[in-house]
């Protein structure tokens, strides 16, 4: 990968055209706002917005060492492969696709051009410093004239209506106070009959708040503490789920979350009324035998940076009974995370 420590801000005055095949998707000019060191690795914004999309001093005192996040591509992708051959999606062998919250391209570009070798993709983002990431993997990769990023709100409606055979967002949705802006861009992005795929988390995550609740009580019952550290986490994620269990938006501090949202069925088929698609269908990512155990062990792991933490076998034994409880449909039912995909009517 080309050295993206040294990339360059641009001005409105250093402007070029963006590729060609962009022209007809805005409704304002793109302008380059930015570039790493080859002018391809171009980071481009809507002219006139407010979003500058400069690259940070933060980003610029970094060696280049992005290179190996792509490594993590492979697991999105596997996660398009399932969802487009489950669910039976019909999609176009080169499509034009609206990605929203791109960020560096590992979740969703990437795996979509090795998916659709023939695809042109328009990247979106607030950021800039992920955006030329991307821009700088798409020259080395051989793809810079087949993607466009973009420093945006996807959420804006900035794309001219009715371009795009495919929207995709891999994990955006619950990030934001009003996720049915998404859904209302992504409908009005779609030719008739062309379809949005997000991966969201849901709500049935409110099973492994009840597992680990019961592990905390067990270990006061038992006078056996926890780790403090595995204590921590499982307080903190008992927290963090229900705090995103049917959220009211308004509440003071809500707008400050990150994770804003674990949705449920009903909300989205709801969203989706409201955006006007046609149709809503789901797929749920996680329903082996061991879904709650492995989850504690991915929680622990990443939420404490530690490889060689782990629960009591006696907390090891309600994860289970848990899992033993759920069969693989009703785990599809009330699945931790999923794809959802969404059809315009045609």
């Amino acid at each position: 990968m080309s050295d993206t420590a040294n990339p360059r801000a641009l001005s409105t005055a250093d402007a070029r055209p963006p590729p060609a095949w962009t022209q007809a998707l805005f409704g304002r000019r793109l302008v380059a706002v930015a570039e790493g060191p080859s002018a391809a690795a171009t980071v481009w914004g809507l002219e006139g917005d407010r979003i500058e999309g400069g690259i940070s001093e933060q980003f610029k005192s970094g060696a280049g060492e992005y290179h190996a996040r792509y490594a993590a591509s492979a697991h999105f992708q596997r996660l398009f492969e399932n969802t487009i051959s489950k669910l039976g999606l019909a999609i176009p062998e080169a499509p034009l696709i609206f990605d929203m919250g791109s960020g560096s391209g590992v979740n969703s570009i990437v795996p979509c051009f090795n998916l659709f070798p023939g695809a042109r993709q328009v990247a979106s983002d607030l950021s800039g410093d992920l955006l030329l990431m991307l821009a700088d993997y798409a020259v080395e990769a051989g793809l810079s004239e087949r993607v466009t990023c973009v420093v945006m709100d996807a959420m804006d409606q900035a794309v001219l209506p009715e371009r795009f055979d495919l929207v995709t967002g891999a994990s955006i949705l619950h990030h934001l106070v009003r996720p049915v802006r998404g859904l209302l861009a992504a409908a009005r992005a779609l030719k008739p009959g062309g379809q949005a795929i997000f991966f969201e988390p849901f709500d049935g995550f409110g099973l492994v708040r009840l597992a680990y609740e019961r592990i905390l009580a067990e270990a006061e019952l038992r006078h056996s503490p926890l780790e403090p550290e595995a204590d921590r986490l499982l307080r903190g994620m008992v927290d963090d789920i229900a705090a995103r269990t049917a959220p009211d938006p308004k509440r003071p501090g809500f707008a400050d979350l990150d994770d804003k949202w674990l949705f449920s069925r009903e909300q989205f088929e709801g969203m989706a009324r409201d955006a006007g698609f046609a149709s809503v269908r789901f797929l749920a990512h996680n329903n082996h035998p061991s879904l709650y155990r492995n989850m504690a062990h991915v929680q622990l792991r990443l939420g404490t940076g530690r490889d060689d933490l782990s629960l009591p076998d006696w907390a090891v034994e309600i994860l289970d009974s848990f899992d033993r409880a759920m069969p693989k449909p009703t785990k599809n039912l009330f699945m931790l995370e999923g794809s959802v995909v969404l059809t315009k009517a045609g």
